[in-house]
């Protein structure tokens, strides 16, 4: 993410990072299908595949991709400080909001992922079929929303309106999922909901690059830290929601993210250059 942040323009950086992740998308649902046909020959040989795979890459690396730095940077250009420190400094700065947006999605996204299967199997008496055909839809929109929407979108109507439009779209995504009652509705929904997320990471990660004062690497490990985090509190909570009310997770997540839009809507980031 840091070396697409330093070869893309501002105009264009949200549509590389979006094109990035759907790159990453592609390795996610290629991977374990390619994996479980090695696996059929020897439970080992995928292991051993990866291992090839990550050496070629390392190579790729050192022989093919081009240093993104325009200048090299010296011992002595290097600020020395401890992690924790640049961490309190990060997300008491200027775009601390910006992390914690960044949290707020990734809980909202695993928050609605980690109990799907159960939450339409217990309302709706969904099975496996169905089920595997959701998460089809699921793929396709996060592909569609990665590599082909967000580099227009963004262009045309800035991150920054992207960031608010996603947030309140993936608040009434959860409520569309509360009522559904059909099967259409709910492949509708969630295609919507997904599509919104897709849109909302690489916007806010294009403003955290763009506002920064640190290293793009430094800030934007940053913010997937917070992203990590999200990953960690959004399941465990749906879980124990879940145990309530089938109901609560999704009720929740339509609040949090309707949170994160109304923060979204009072912030103004100093000096930022895309409002």
């Amino acid at each position: 993410m840091a070396f697409v942040s330093d070869v893309t323009s501002e105009d264009d950086r949200a549509n590389g990072l979006g094109i990035l992740g759907s790159s990453m998308g592609l390795g996610v649902i290629v991977g374990p299908g390619v994996g479980g046909l090695l696996g059929t020959e020897n439970l080992s040989l995928p292991f051993f595949v990866s291992s090839g795979l990550s050496l070629v890459a390392a190579l790729m690396v050192l022989l093919i991709l081009p240093e993104s730095l325009q200048r090299k940077t010296g011992f002595q250009d290097l600020q020395i400080q401890s992690p924790m420190k640049g961490f309190l400094n990060a997300l008491t700065g200027d775009i601390g909001v910006l992390f914690f947006l960044a949290f707020l999605l990734s809980f909202g996204l695993t928050n609605f992922e980690a109990i799907f299967g159960l939450y339409v199997s217990g309302k709706f008496g969904y099975g496996p079929e169905r089920v595997g055909a959701i998460l089809m839809v699921v793929g396709v929109a996060s592909a569609i929303g990665k590599g082909v929407l967000t580099g227009p979108l963004t262009r045309a109507f800035g991150e920054n309106n992207v960031i608010r439009g996603s947030l309140l779209a993936g608040s009434l995504c959860f409520m569309l999922l509360l009522r559904a009652e059909t099967y259409p509705i709910i492949l509708a929904a969630t295609a919507l909901f997904i599509l919104s997320k897709t849109l909302l990471r690489p916007s806010i990660l294009s403003v955290i690059s763009k506002n920064t004062t640190m290293g793009q690497g430094v800030v934007l490990g940053v913010s997937n830290s917070f992203m990590s985090l999200g990953r960690i509190i959004g399941p465990l909570w749906a879980g124990y929601v879940f145990d309530i009310h089938f109901d609560y997770p999704y009720m929740s997540g339509t609040l949090i993210l309707f949170a994160g839009f109304l923060i979204s809507m009072m912030w103004r980031m100093r000096g930022s250059r895309n409002q």
